[in-house]
């Protein structure tokens, strides 16, 4: 069952990435769009997204900053769990409530 936080979180964030990395988030969106994309460019593009929204996205960087531990405590759970995001669903749901209670 999908929470509806989880929704409003998403599009908030994305609304403040395409303000305030437009450029970064159009050349990866564009890249994902392509028929046939070059895998190898369009990690490229992820990567000068990702710098931008570390760099840029006030609503990220508050999210970082007031949700560390439970960011760390994700983190961790996905490289006990090599990446099985299914493992630490609890994790993640402490992380977007945390989230989302910063960008009320």
């Amino acid at each position: 069952m999908s929470n509806p936080k989880s929704g409003l979180l998403d599009q908030i964030l994305l609304e403040d990435i395409a303000r305030y990395c437009p450029h970064q988030f159009l050349s990866f969106h564009n890249c994902l769009s392509k028929p046939d994309p070059d895998p190898d460019f369009c990690q490229s593009q992820q990567v000068e997204l990702s710098k931008c929204i570390k760099r840029s996205v006030p609503s990220f960087q508050k999210i970082q900053n007031e949700c560390r531990g439970k960011l760390q405590a994700y983190e961790a759970c996905l490289k006990i769990n090599n990446s099985k995001t299914e493992k630490c669903s609890q994790d993640l749901s402490d992380l977007r409530d945390c989230a989302f209670g910063t960008l009320k």
